[in-house]
């Protein structure tokens, strides 16, 4: 088992290819050849993905849900070439009161979904029993979801920051980009300030403060955007914002959301290290292994539980351990067995 976890961790955590791997390991006397590395990660995988239903379960029944999507090179069989699939990510997080009245945390948790396309059926599915707030971007695919009532869009603010961002780089002196800049910079400093604080108290700072700042932000941005092309790039940043300005704003109405997707791209951000690593996922196998994977070491690190110690055990627990409580395996449940 712990050699197990070893390769899963090298692999997924410290974004090690298996040929990699293999050399390491040769030089330490140990002849392990990347077919045979390669078999243990997707048996391993394969093992694990009994916890998925139980992670999932616990992800959607989070106060607010956070979504994004990352792309995974896959080869097509028998073609010698690859095509882009998709990882979709799914983070449940967020704060509800008991019925003592008190604000209690979600354990938060990611969930990864492999799918070989970008087709808006896979989040319909995934989310098809879900209600509630989902934080995303404005890809268009989401909008059947939101169609239905029982989803509340919520967009992302950084994203919106991020095209005037992109735009102010490279304007000399400053200008509309640079201002609507530091209007989101006010709308953050005021996250800043509240930073740890309760949900309820969130809520009275943000209609108290965020919500007049949004309000003369919004008329800057409609006084100016008759006055820019439409397709240019400063015109397709006032019109983002403006378009999403519901989805946008939508934080300061519950002190449970947050004014980005932010944690998500954390999340993400890993899977794109590997990548450059290992380049590509070989068959529709890896990718659904791959997917299990950074959903628990991802998960792991939500909950601050160091992966290989928590692979390790559950790979010598789960074999014997009663399937109607797979939940006390997952990350934020785990307690390692002490002699």
């Amino acid at each position: 088992a712990g050699l197990l976890a070893h390769v899963l961790v090298s692999t997924f955590v410290d974004h090690l290819p298996i040929h990699r791997q293999e050399q390491i390991f040769s030089r330490q006397g140990l002849e392990l050849p990347r077919s045979t590395l390669c078999e243990w990660k997707l048996a391993s995988g394969e093992l694990l993905a009994v916890l998925r239903a139980p992670l999932i379960a616990h992800t959607l029944n989070a106060p607010r849900l956070h979504t994004d999507d990352t792309t995974m090179p896959l080869i097509e069989g028998g073609r010698g070439c690859t095509k882009t699939a998709r990882l979709w990510g799914y983070l449940g997080a967020g704060a509800r009161q008991n019925e003592a009245g008190e604000w209690v945390e979600h354990a938060p948790a990611v969930v990864f979904e492999f799918t070989e396309s970008r087709e808006s059926k896979h989040p319909i599915k995934f989310l098809k029993n879900y209600q509630g707030y989902l934080q995303a971007d404005a890809y268009s695919g989401y909008d059947a979801l939101y169609s239905t009532g029982r989803i509340i869009e919520v967009g992302c603010l950084a994203h919106c920051r991020r095209k005037f961002f992109e735009i102010a780089k490279t304007q000399k002196p400053p200008g509309l980009a640079a201002e609507a800049v530091a209007w989101i910079a006010k709308l953050y400093r005021i996250e800043s300030a509240i930073r740890g604080r309760p949900p309820d108290e969130k809520l009275a700072v943000r209609q108290a403060e965020s919500v007049p700042v949004l309000s003369d932000f919004r008329r800057w941005l409609e006084g100016h955007y008759p006055k820019l092309l439409p397709q240019g790039p400063l015109g397709l940043a006032f019109g983002y914002a403006l378009k999403n300005w519901r989805a946008l704003t939508r934080y300061t109405e519950n002190g449970v959301l947050v004014p980005d997707n932010n944690l998500l791209e954390s999340a993400i951000r890993p899977i794109a290290m590997g990548r450059k690593a290992y380049l590509f996922a070989a068959s529709e196998r890896g990718g659904h292994v791959a997917a299990t994977l950074y959903s628990l070491v991802g998960t792991c690190k939500l909950n601050r539980v160091e992966p290989y110690a928590y692979l390790k055990d559950v790979l010598q627990r789960l074999p014997s351990h009663p399937v109607n409580r797979l939940a006390e395996l997952l990350p934020f449940n785990w307690k390692p067995v002490t002699s």
